[in-house]
């Protein structure tokens, strides 16, 4: 999911060993009480959208040289549309990361996208598309409307596809999520929310972590997120 950031994490890869060659995460929940709502607060950020500019840095690996890159963009997500996925009423939100990368002395800019779709009823994680990849949920991904400080646990697990006919698997992807605690009352909290991405063969190949803030309003912000691979490691971090 999330978080829904694994694919567009894995395209970005992808475009860095490009560059290099000359040429499919988390939430945060707030404080009052020791218990908030993340569930309201994936509504929100579905309804209202979410925006940031971020910083890039990290490693790719090429012909087994690893050579670190940096770089700067924007992470947009504009307020959700109504459509139906899988058969289902949904909420689609599209999740725009563009910019430029520097790596071996070479700027290439790059942009890249992900959908991701939410039940239009209670805000269930569904799946997420990329141009390479669809993904469903295997039961719709409930998000918890009471988390507290140091809680943690398995959301769900999305089968992977290359398309839309589901005829091609790729394997499976396991999200879950990590609650941290308001460092102030009243405070935001944080909720780590981790994509760990399996091939048909059950081998972990890649994973995800996207961490957002949220007040105790159910507000979402986007604080940052990482991603690892065989084709390196990629850091994005909110300006």
């Amino acid at each position: 999911m999330h978080e829904a950031l694994r694919t567009y994490l894995a395209v970005c890869f992808a475009m860095l060993v490009s560059a290099c060659s000359g040429g499919h995460i988390a939430f945060m929940a707030p404080p009052q009480s020791d218990n908030f709502n993340l569930r309201a607060g994936i509504l929100d950020m579905v309804a209202n959208g979410l925006n940031a500019n971020v910083a890039l840095s990290g490693t790719v690996t090429t012909n087994g040289v690893s050579t670190p890159f940096t770089g700067s963009g924007t992470f947009m997500r504009p307020p959700g549309t109504n459509v139906s996925f899988d058969s289902t009423a949904a909420m689609s939100q599209l999740t725009t990361v563009a910019g430029t990368i520097t790596a071996a002395g070479q700027t290439a800019p790059y942009s890249t996208s992900v959908t991701d779709y939410y039940a239009s009823s209670d805000g269930a994680f569904l799946g997420e598309v990329s141009a390479s990849e669809y993904d469903i949920a295997q039961t719709p991904i409930e998000f918890p409307s009471t988390v507290v400080g140091g809680s943690s646990g398995t959301l769900g697990t999305l089968s992977r596809y290359t398309d839309s006919t589901m005829s091609v698997s790729l394997g499976t992807a396991q999200l879950s999520y990590s609650v941290m605690a308001p460092v102030d009352p009243g405070s935001p909290i944080g909720v780590a929310l981790t994509t760990e991405i399996f091939d048909t063969q059950n081998n972990l190949v890649e994973t995800d972590v996207t961490n957002y803030t949220m007040t105790s309003s159910n507000v979402i912000s986007l604080s940052g997120a990482s991603a690892q691979n065989q084709s390196g490691t990629l850091t994005i971090t909110v300006q």
